[in-house]
């Protein structure tokens, strides 16, 4: 079994915040807004409409509404982004501790025109600071393979999560073998840039597997059942709350 290598938890470089901004993650942005609203609609949720009555008031009255989001670990917003294109009538906290990707998310979110939509913010996933409870939905793509201890950041996600709410988390699936984050750096980053693959296989490497996933949402009370491999070299944990 591969050993997970840990590597570092925040990309703050300006290269690191450019390259990853130039790689294409169109098609996998996409993929994972629709796999959410895929499950938020296998379990009675919906996203708020615009005849709806105000954040306040949706919790008690439309329990199955889901409008304001935490997105951890953004990045340069691009998820959040195609979520809005989706549904404008949502709010997103959108969080990140460094400051080159949240410098290029505020261009990213200004050309998109969802600046009332989207709010920045650098915050450590791992301590968010904000109340029990106060999101319908958290996020995230590809944070936990940049924490070295992933639970404090589940921990996080479940606590700032409402009762009801919905959790949707996506990262990198470790594999079993180095020949084989050779392989699928050759066929998802085979024509991008030397430096993107380095970035790639360093982060398969840093990864947690499926069963280490299933183990640590099983130390919070979830069902390991709500992780999943969604791809050759993805799991997705979704859950509601």
């Amino acid at each position: 079994m591969l050993k997970r290598t840990l590597e570092p938890e925040v990309m703050d470089s300006a290269q690191d915040a450019l390259e990853y901004n130039r790689m294409d993650h169109g098609a996998v942005n996409v993929n994972f807004v629709d796999d959410f609203l895929q499950f938020l609609s296998a379990h009675g949720k919906r996203l708020r409409l615009a005849d709806d009555p105000s954040f306040d008031d949706l919790e008690d009255d439309y329990p199955d509404v889901i409008a304001s989001f935490l997105d951890v670990g953004t990045g340069t917003a691009l998820i959040p982004i195609e979520l809005c294109k989706r549904n404008p009538e949502i709010r997103i906290m959108a969080i990140d501790l460094a400051t080159s990707m949240l410098d290029l998310a505020i261009q990213n979110v200004d050309i998109a025109s969802f600046r009332n939509q989207i709010q920045l913010a650098q915050v450590d996933a791992k301590d968010s600071g904000y109340e029990d409870g106060m999101f319908d939905a958290t996020i995230s793509n590809s944070i936990i393979h940049h924490i070295p201890e992933p639970s404090m950041t589940a921990s996080e996600m479940i606590r700032t999560t409402r009762s009801g709410g919905v959790i949707f988390v996506r990262d990198l699936m470790r594999p079993d073998s180095a020949q084989s984050v050779d392989s699928l750096v050759e066929t998802w980053a085979g024509e991008e840039s030397d430096y993107s693959r380095r970035l790639f296989g360093e982060s398969l490497h840093a990864s947690l597997s499926l069963n280490e996933m299933k183990e640590l949402v099983a130390e919070f009370g979830a069902s390991p059942d709500t992780v999943t491999a969604t791809s050759d070299r993805h799991w997705t944990w979704a859950m509601v709350r």
